[in-house]
């Protein structure tokens, strides 16, 4: 558990606790919420090979494979959340407040 914030290591442990090598329904909605508390509550990005390198000490039942398919997923949840953040996120929301206002302007202005 190197580098990882407070908050998320409560969900890590829970999720780790639960012999996540089973890939059972709920161990995956676990690492999600691992995954999601560590990317709003992290102050920097963590790459794949972090998680990699925390899963391998900490968890010894886990094969290399089943390391690079929750890493492949935290990845992908990684990118996901990004998108929110990307230049083009943004110029569609302002796109989107401008045609709300234009239209309410046209609603109230007599």
């Amino acid at each position: 558990m190197t580098n990882m914030p407070p908050s998320a290591i409560k969900w890590y442990r829970q999720w780790l606790a639960m012999f996540p090598e089973t890939w059972d329904s709920g161990d995956l909605e676990r690492f999600y919420m691992f995954v999601s508390r560590l990317l709003h509550s992290a102050k920097k990005e963590r790459p794949r090979h972090w998680l990699a390198k925390n899963l391998k000490a900490d968890c010894s039942k886990l094969s290399d494979d089943d390391i690079e398919k929750y890493c492949d997923i935290y990845e992908h949840i990684k990118n996901y959340n990004n998108v929110w953040k990307s230049q083009q996120a943004k110029l569609i929301a302002v796109d989107t407040v401008e045609k709300s206002m234009a239209e309410a302007r046209k609603k109230y202005v007599l």
